[in-house]
């Protein structure tokens, strides 16, 4: 249990023990590195460990940002170019790609000529389906499993792919699924010659990959550096990278980070702790943040065992949690949840419970599910000291905790780095006994099928998708179901309201907060846009 009384003191201690010498190794280095110049910028990650870089990160949506759209392309990318609206899907590795119709099950895709990995091979129609098969055939040499089914949950209706011509491809899906291009922005692209040379090796690929992104990995040293160098060759001319060199460090606490870009060893930091904000602005520093897509919330488990199987439970979760208060501890860095999705949305739809502080209603649903005084219900939650989208998940889940326990839902935490919690929740929920009936980890909802869709439908528990505690409901898979198959955006929004209705209904999560995603950088740095999406493009940003 954590002791409530030194809530923020013991998480800044258990931070820095989890950290330990690791971060204590990568600000010595960075430490008695040459002065920074205008050619090269470095950030601070609040990842433990750099992003494994075989095509398919570690590290959730922040080691796709570092270790995967740096290095890596996919067929479908995100504009990230503006700050003032939504993202929005444009063509990276494919030009274009629409329904085969004769076959709705399969789309047609033109690869964009003329590109190359950075080893000088050719990206074509072979490397597309080579890519292909190396996640979703078990049976081709270049398959893993490890990294196979790290990639294949953020793909759940792809069946595999086939060559039509030199530049053209067939992807083949389990059935008709409109949402398709969202899911292609997961699938990056890795040389097969260079996994090859590397004698058909992923590990050793991961050390020394070539992809067809805006930066070559130039330097690795895992826990402590990741050095990318511009990809002068790169295909998309308007993006090629303004700085020669990136440095990405993995600085798990939030405190070390902030004395490193104070000290200059680093130029740009990520989960910037709310309590420092003041203070970086009046020391010069720029800090920004916006709107995006971001929920952070617990994901139950539903299996037998779990007191979360009882919508009561879970509903009497929600409404014990005051979520003012956690808006307000973290210094207004956030907005109360009001869902899975904000109110904002148009797929807020019109859910019939409602999420509030209401203490005493709390205790009655207890009760009606069987506890009370004497009785708890208990719970064994997984979290992360750091991570990605995380937030300030220490203090946030220890202000959680108490509030539970006013009500009569007594919390253990399982307190993991953020890579363990991440493997733990692509392998989904166990049957209770000692395992966790909870995760935190942050739900991603810019786009149907990452945020709704392979979290939430039945079909697509481990290892076909993500849905970790086992949920089913008929109606939202309906709801679903009918998205997928729109065939306009107002028909896809409705459904998607509905089904998110349903889920607010279920209380399918404990709904937190949604980030504001703060970031700070040093005053020189310019052309960083923090765009309403998780991902955010770091080609333009170069030091003045």
């Amino acid at each position: 249990m954590i002791d409530h009384a030194h809530a923020r003191a013991s998480a800044l201690t258990r931070r820095h023990v989890l950290i330990g010498g690791a971060a204590a190794g990568v600000l010595g280095t960075l430490h008695g590195a040459a002065a920074q110049t205008a050619a090269k910028v470095t950030i601070a990650m609040s990842l433990g460990d750099v992003p494994r870089l075989w095509a398919g990160p570690d590290g959730g949506f922040e080691g796709l940002r570092f270790g995967g759209y740096t290095v890596f392309d996919a067929l479908v990318a995100w504009d990230l170019s503006s700050a003032d609206k939504p993202s929005t899907l444009v063509p990276g590795l494919a030009e274009s790609w629409s329904m085969d119709p004769a076959d709705r099950t399969r789309w047609i895709v033109k690869l964009r000529p003329g590109v190359t990995f950075h080893d000088g091979t050719p990206f074509d129609a072979d490397a597309a389906v080579w890519n292909f098969a190396s996640v979703f055939d078990d049976k081709a040499p270049q398959y893993l499993a490890q990294r196979a089914l790290g990639i294949r949950g953020r793909l759940p209706s792809v069946k595999g792919a086939e060559k039509i011509d030199a530049t053209t491809i067939a992807i083949l899906t389990h059935a008709e699924d409109s949402l398709l291009p969202y899911q292609l922005t997961f699938l990056l692209f890795a040389s097969p010659a260079r996994y090859a040379a590397l004698g058909n090796d992923w590990m050793k690929f991961a050390a020394e990959p070539a992809g067809t992104g805006p930066f070559k990995v130039v330097r690795l040293e895992p826990r402590v550096r990741l050095e990318l160098a511009r990809n002068d060759a790169y295909w998309d001319k308007p993006r090629l990278a303004k700085s020669a060199t990136l440095v990405l460090v993995p600085i798990p606490d939030g405190t070390a980070r902030v004395s490193a870009l104070r000290a200059g060893q680093v130029d740009f930091i990520e989960s910037v702790p709310p309590d420092t904000i003041p203070s970086l602005k009046g020391a010069g520093f720029t800090v920004t943040q916006n709107v995006y897509p971001h929920t952070w919330i617990w994901y139950l488990s539903v299996l037998p065992g779990s007191a979360f199987a009882d919508k009561r439970v879970r509903r009497a979760a929600n409404l014990a949690i005051d979520r003012a208060g956690i808006v307000e501890m973290l210094n207004g860095t956030a907005i109360a949840a009001e869902g899975l999705v904000p109110r904002t949305s148009p797929w807020f739809g019109k859910p019939g419970f409602v999420l509030k502080h209401d203490p005493q209603a709390a205790k009655t649903l207890l009760a009606e599910a069987g506890y009370g005084a004497g009785k708890p219900a208990r719970a064994k939650i997984l979290i992360a000291n750091s991570g990605g989208g995380q937030m300030q998940p220490l203090p946030m889940n220890e202000a959680i905790q108490q509030s539970l326990a006013e009500v009569g839902i007594v919390v253990e935490y399982q307190v993991v780095d953020f890579i363990t919690l991440f493997t733990a929740y692509r392998n989904g929920a166990k049957p209770p006994a000692d395992n966790p009936v909870g995760l935190n980890l942050s739900l991603p909802t810019q786009d149907p099928t990452s945020g709704f869709v392979r979290c939430f439908d039945s079909a697509l528990v481990s290892p076909r998708g993500t849905n970790w505690g086992h949920y089913a409901n008929p109606a939202v898979d309906a709801a679903f179901k009918t998205a997928q198959l729109a065939r306009d955006v107002a028909a896809r929004d409705q459904a998607m309201a509905e089904a998110h209705a349903l889920l607010v209904d279920d209380a399918v999560a404990l709904m937190v907060v949604h980030d504001r995603n703060p970031r700070a950088m040093s005053a020189k740095l310019k052309g960083f846009v923090q765009p309403q999406n998780w991902f955010a493009d770091f080609t333009p940003v170069a030091m003045g």
